[in-house]
């Protein structure tokens, strides 16, 4: 029998995979509340247990999407052969799921727009961007790469990524997922030391 811990887990969870769903199908404006308690079978006092209002379970999905995102890098990077490989194959990985369709409009559209880009930056910079500054610091340390500051460099390589993933999901200009992957290479490839 599932303990009360369990139990709300599991409401939880069903919220937000249930919400994820029709916010990457719909948008966040289109999406109702009761549409998602329909769905889930929950009572609206099930779900404002778990969140205070509609953002609150936005912010949430928004979490878990960027976590799967990242934890999908983590493994991309991991089998490299050196720290700057790793970091190239991470980055390449994130942005193969980040165009996703059930991922790019929550991460990339919607997120900024609902939690508002001061919200959705402070969730970037505690997962995202500290696994990028580790990556980063990774090489610096074993002298591949040489950068004057970790911090900017993780984060124009985070904006970098961002606009190659934008670019699919708005798809007004199209390029070959090979030609981006080519560029973040080579990108990346730029900041080896020289010496």
């Amino acid at each position: 029998m599932a303990t009360q811990a369990e139990r709300r887990a599991a409401t939880r969870t069903k919220l937000i995979t249930t919400a994820r769903a029709y916010f990457a199908k719909n948008g966040y404006e289109e999406t109702h509340t009761n549409t998602i308690l329909k769905m889930t079978n929950l009572s609206r006092g099930a779900m404002y247990h778990h969140f205070k209002d509609k953002r609150a379970l936005f912010e949430a999905v928004f979490i878990a999407v960027s976590k799967e995102a990242i934890d999908h890098a983590v493994l991309g990077g991991r089998q490299a052969s050196s720290p700057i490989e790793g970091l190239i194959s991470a980055c390449t990985a994130w942005l193969q799921v980040a165009r996703k369709p059930d991922i790019a409009p929550i991460l990339l559209d919607q997120g900024p727009q609902v939690l508002g880009w001061e919200r959705a930056r402070d969730l970037e910079e505690a997962s995202s961007l500290s696994l990028m500054k580790q990556s980063l610091e990774k090489a610096v340390a074993a002298n591949e790469v040489t950068v004057p500051s970790i911090d900017l460099a993780a984060r124009l390589l985070n904006a970098l990524l961002a606009e190659a993933a934008l670019i699919d999901f708005h798809g007004k200009t199209k390029t070959a997922t090979s030609e981006q992957e080519t560029l973040i290479r080579q990108f990346i490839e730029g900041l080896r030391s020289t010496g």
